[in-house]
């Protein structure tokens, strides 16, 4: 029995894992050319793992990768779901990629496509036409270019205080505006309250943006400021988008906020389709929790293939 897991992040390579122990056979198909999903590309401690004090994300996805890459496991890099349809006791999906167009008959799918960061379109451009705007804090140029610089950071929660001490510890000077209250963990406001190289503005209207001679301007209404750099930490966004690729009457339902609703079994509301990671409405988003999740996917499809 056949498994199609979407994602190759530490959700869907622990799924994967846990197909094999379970007698099912995952098929992995990634749309990018690597292994790890957005870990790969994090530099900072992952708090939450125990027994690996101080790994950083991109550490973490390393020794994951390396143990995925002796599994038999076949995965399909650069490959794009473009339709997934129903037939018989299972799903027909079609994909495209390097590999050419094919299509691949499963009997069950494991959602595991993890979040990009969130920002507005405008934003996106303006990112897109300055080198000194980031979105996310996925971001080499944080951790190894920013130093004795001014930086303005939009957003409210837990990732924009958390770097605004970050870059601060580095010599840096921070602005951290949030057109609401902050919403990060009232340690994290109360360090950055106490510190004269972090200024909180809160209720602050975003600015409009303009970039030259490296520098990136900020406008409010009563104030023009320059600065060296513009991080962007609104948080993330679900990549759902695949599931445009699947037919109307077998398309997971989303929460309120857009992420993909399951169960305790890490069951959609389609039979025979499962999610992990990110990519759902999980309270508590970490590695740990999407290593467990894909576990459980893995053990809900077996339960479930062979009870049909």
């Amino acid at each position: 029995m056949i498994v199609a897991i979407l994602g190759a992040g530490p959700a869907g390579m622990s799924c994967a894992n846990a197909c094999l122990s379970f007698g099912l056979k995952p098929v992995v198909i990634e749309r990018g050319d690597h292994l790890g999903g957005a870990q790969r590309s994090n530099f900072h401690p992952n708090l939450w793992m125990l027994g690996f004090p101080g790994e950083t994300g991109e550490q973490m996805t390393t020794r994951l990768a390396a143990h995925y890459r002796e599994l038999p496991v076949t995965t399909h890099y650069r490959a794009e779901v473009t339709r997934v349809a129903a037939s018989g006791d299972g799903f027909l999906l079609t994909l495209a990629g390097a590999e050419g167009v094919r299509t691949l008959s499963v009997q069950a799918i494991v959602l595991a496509t993890g979040t990009r960061p969130r920002a507005t379109p405008a934003l996106e451009r303006f990112a897109a036409e300055c080198p000194r705007a980031i979105i996310g804090p996925l971001s080499d140029s944080i951790r190894d270019d920013i130093r004795d610089t001014d930086v303005l950071i939009l957003g409210g929660g837990d990732n924009a205080l958390d770097h605004a001490l970050f870059l601060a510890e580095r010599g840096n000077r921070a602005v951290v505006c949030t057109r609401a209250r902050f919403s990060a963990r009232k340690p994290f406001i109360a360090t950055c309250r106490a510190r004269g190289d972090i200024e909180l503005r809160e209720h602050c209207a975003r600015p409009e943006l303009g970039h030259g001679n490296e520098r990136v301007t900020a406008a409010w209404a009563n104030e023009q400021r320059a600065f060296d750099w513009l991080l962007v930490m609104y948080g993330y966004l679900p990549n759902t988008d695949v599931l445009a690729a699947f037919d109307p009457a077998i398309r997971p339902a989303l929460s309120a906020g857009g992420y993909l609703h399951v169960d305790a079994w890490q069951r959609s509301g389609v039979p025979g389709i499962y999610a992990a990671g990110d990519i759902t409405d999980t309270p508590q988003p970490s590695v740990p929790t999407a290593m467990a999740q894909g576990l459980t996917a893995a053990r809900a499809a077996e339960r479930d293939l062979v009870k049909s």
